[in-house]
């Protein structure tokens, strides 16, 4: 898989995560492509990101770890 040595379970729940995680992204940016200026959707997009970015970092501490 994309993290060696990480046990299946583990990079499946990555996996999924991410791919929730991706969802959210674009589903905000198609709202802030209709209505710019919206903060809330502006910060939900910002914490979305930030959200995955934190999810990378645990998976390559795992990766890491695991090697």
């Amino acid at each position: 898989g994309a993290l060696p040595d990480v046990q299946p379970e583990v990079e499946t729940i990555l996996e999924r995560n991410l791919a929730r995680i991706d969802v959210a992204i674009e589903e905000a940016r198609a709202a802030l492509e209709a209505d710019p200026a919206n903060a809330y959707l502006n910060a939900h997009l910002a914490n979305t990101m930030q959200q995955k970015l934190l999810l990378l970092q645990q998976a390559n501490a795992l990766a890491s770890a695991a090697s």
